[in-house]
């Protein structure tokens, strides 16, 4: 059976099991609640599902490998070791996070920080952050679908994914949770059918340990210069604190039926987030020591080169499981934005209307669907727009989590509660000037733009012992 015969059966039965799916979460009576988080219901293996499926992005699957297949461990180390990292922040501040009710993470800071202007500063920037990130996941599907189904690529392939995440997205946590379960299996499936396949004499555990090892490889480690180490280790730091604050984790979080299950999501990811982490190491670095070099090309394809060296059927679920990253990671990235745009952003406008309305909840779930096409419009449109690739346009989204989240999430002592809205405004104006003017690498211009911000909260508290001199101004929340 040829390969396009398995690619067309595999992408038709995905779609079907996605509309079954997907399909029995759309409710007659529905809140901003059960939309945003699915009522905080969620068990902690659909929780925990959804967790690694969004972590398990395009970025994590096609960016990593193609990285490691030209510079071999240090990809490893900068890019792993900081996603790892990430993840054992998560336990410590369960209990922080679900102190409050809240629905959303920028709402999370208006209230712990008592300043609505907070929340719309970092409300706006999720809306910019997240709809570049989908840039990612848009590209990726678009490329992996016309390697399969023998399309051509471009603006075609790509919008296969709109009408995926669209509909799984519409039908809010709750369909997206459904379609992630489905997603996170497959991931699983398919990238350990790659690893187990790739060998090829079969799969033995003395092969597999040289592979490992790096043994006889054509990238076998060459010296690591100090200024090189130095941007491993800025890599690394960055990625970490982005991926621990970021929002598209905490919410889940949030989303769990007790705070027993939100432990239980941070014990048990880690475990499957770096099984993946090591079949899909292991895949590349035999990729590159045991067949013919790929030539330079983008780096989804050159993924997708990869998988002829494995049987058809463990290509199949190798490629399947790429379209599932991306799905999985789109449709949780449009929800949050549209919540940061419609519930965040615009909060009095959101709850207006007659509270005896009973369409009110209606109308406002439809301004977020509506928010939702939106925004991947937006995103479809900057895939044909020259951006940078995958790794850069992953290194500006993490740092900007990072410099909103990092202080208020896991050093909240020291903070000014009336400064942080004027210290994140010049935290966020600095990163943009140092990435987008003076072309900075994102990971470099962080650590400045953090200490920046511990500067100007220490200096205060060592000038001003009052901590409430600026709720004098308008807004800042003191009269709340």
């Amino acid at each position: 059976m040829s390969a396009l015969i398995w690619y067309l059966a595999a992408f038709g039965a995905y779609t079907i099991c996605i509309i079954l799916a997907t399909g029995q979460s759309f409710a007659w009576n529905e809140s901003r609640s059960s939309f945003y988080l699915g009522k905080r219901q969620m068990s902690w293996f659909r929780t925990t599902a959804t967790f690694c499926a969004t972590w398990m992005s395009p970025l994590s699957l096609v960016g990593y490998s193609i990285w490691l297949y030209h510079d071999g461990y240090r990809a490893f180390f900068a890019s792993v070791n900081g996603w790892m990292l990430g993840l054992l922040f998560f336990p410590f501040i369960v209990e922080r996070l679900r102190v409050k009710r809240v629905l959303s993470m920028p709402e999370w800071l208006e209230k712990n920080y008592g300043d609505a202007r907070v929340r719309k500063l970092v409300a706006l920037t999720m809306v910019f952050l997240y709809t570049l990130y989908l840039v990612i996941q848009f590209r990726a599907f678009g490329v992996v679908v016309s390697y399969m189904l023998e399309i051509p690529a471009g603006f075609t392939a790509t919008s296969l994914i709109y009408l995926f995440v669209l509909y799984t997205t519409f039908g809010g946590y709750a369909s997206v949770v459904r379609s992630d379960v489905i997603n996170m299996l497959l991931i699983l499936a398919g990238i350990t059918a790659g690893a187990y396949f790739i060998m090829p004499a079969g799969f033995t555990v003395k092969a597999a340990g040289d592979a490992l090892l790096m043994k006889n490889a054509r990238l076998a480690a060459a010296g690591v210069s100090s200024r090189e180490l130095f941007s491993l280790f800025a890599i690394m730091f960055s990625w970490g604190l982005g991926v621990a604050g970021n929002p598209q984790y905490t919410v889940r979080l949030l989303a769990c039926r007790t705070r027993k299950d939100a432990f239980k999501v941070t014990c048990l990811s880690p475990f499957i987030v770096g099984w993946i982490y090591i079949c899909i190491t292991f895949f590349v670095l035999v990729c590159h020591s045991c067949y013919p070099l790929i030539g330079n090309m983008e780096e989804t394809m050159t993924f997708a080169k990869l998988n002829q060296y494995l049987p058809n059927a463990a290509s199949t679920l190798m490629l399947i499981a790429v379209i599932a990253a991306a799905v999985s990671t789109a449709n949780s990235q449009l929800l949050l934005a549209a919540c940061s745009l419609c519930y965040d952003l615009f909060p009095l406008k959101s709850a207006e209307g007659d509270e005896t309305d009973p369409m009110k909840e209606d109308k406002f779930l439809l301004v977020n669907r509506l928010a939702i096409t939106a925004i991947a419009s937006v995103a479809l449109a900057l895939c044909r727009a020259g951006l940078p690739d995958f790794l850069m346009l992953g290194r500006i989204s993490w740092t900007l989590v990072a410099i909103c989240y990092f202080y208020p999430l896991f050093w909240p002592r020291i903070i000014v509660k009336g400064m942080l809205f004027y210290v994140l405004c010049v935290a966020l104006l600095l990163q943009f000037m140092f990435v987008f003017i003076a072309g900075i690498s994102p990971e470099y211009s962080m650590p400045v733009v953090l200490a920046a911000e511990a500067a100007i909260f220490k200096l205060h508290k060592f000038f001003w012992a009052d901590d409430d001199i600026f709720y004098i101004f308008p807004g800042s929340g003191a009269d709340e």
